[in-house]
């Protein structure tokens, strides 16, 4: 088995996705113009879960004041639709993505949420929420990074114990779309596939798992925050999977802070994973081959 704190274990990240990992909090790109309010936000492809964080401050769509489209770039031609729907209305529409004709530049990236996000928060006034989701991201930095050794490294800790297991997100419902970004997060970085529940779970948890289980299905219950939720959930998955893993709450002040540090542990977790499977935790080279086919 490959070792997490050895370095030649590293070498499979020939595109260096460790050092956007540890510079994300900062990147990406800054409003240079003032947006006129009430503000609407629609998100599709990588933009999808940014746009659905942005309902704590923006509608989805408004037909006056700024419309943002979150292109993400690979959506069937959505965000197109969004953006003349909202210029139908009167509202300034302005696009960020990869696309050729987007205002804001944000080029396609597994770690590209919070980039959206960010913008968001700086364009709409809310620089404080802001340095709140930073705070909490550093000092999770600060535990997850490679330098940090397995027994003080919760997201090396975490990647072993997914190690050739099935990572099914078990997510409190104050965090919208985590479980799905969680799963999306884990496909692209950890190349790997992984399983949410669907909002009515309770069925899906008793039943779904009975026969796959009694085969020796290979499945990890991932448990995330403290609620009525996930006891339930705790109880019931601990005899119909293989292992039950809690994420305890990050130490961040907000939902929205919380939902992010937990986003970050997992991606980092999903890189140590690539790393344990000897494969690149890079994907933009290959999206970048799509962009170029499409």
């Amino acid at each position: 088995m490959r070792d997490l704190d050895a370095q030649e274990t590293y070498l499979a990240d020939r595109l260096g996705l460790a050092f956007d990992l540890r510079d994300l909090v900062g990147s990406g790109p800054v409003p240079v113009l003032r947006y006129a309010p009430p503000y609407g936000v629609v998100g599709f492809g990588e933009g999808w879960w940014a746009a659905l964080l942005a309902r704590d401050f923006a509608s989805e769509f408004t037909t006056r004041g700024t419309q943002f489209v979150l292109e993400g770039g690979y959506d069937l031609g959505g965000a197109a639709g969004a953006g003349l729907y909202a210029a139908a209305g009167g509202a300034e529409v302005v696009r960020l993505g990869f696309r050729e004709n987007a205002e804001v530049e944000i080029r396609a990236h597994p770690l590209s949420t919070y980039r959206y996000l960010r913008f968001l928060l700086l364009a709409t006034g809310h620089k404080a929420e802001l340095e709140r989701i930073d705070r909490a991201l550093l000092l999770e930095r600060e535990r997850l990074r490679p330098e940090v050794g397995l027994e003080k490294n919760p997201a090396k800790f975490l990647a072993y114990t997914l190690l050739e297991r099935t990572p099914l997100w078990v997510v409190p419902e104050r965090y919208p779309g985590l479980a799905q970004a969680l799963q999306q997060t884990f496909g692209r970085i950890g190349k790997s596939l992984s399983i949410t529940p669907p909002p009515s779970a309770l069925e899906f948890f008793v039943t779904s798992l009975e026969a796959r289980h009694e085969q020796g299905d290979p499945i990890v219950a991932v448990l995330l925050g403290d609620d009525e939720r996930k006891r339930y959930a705790q109880e019931i998955l601990e005899s119909r999977v293989d292992t039950l893993v809690e994420l305890p709450e990050p130490e961040a002040e907000g939902t929205l802070a919380k939902a992010l540090c937990y986003w970050y542990r997992v991606a980092w977790a999903s890189y140590y994973l690539a790393l344990l499977y000897g494969v690149e935790p890079g994907d933009w080279e290959v999206l970048e081959h799509l962009r170029q086919a499409t």
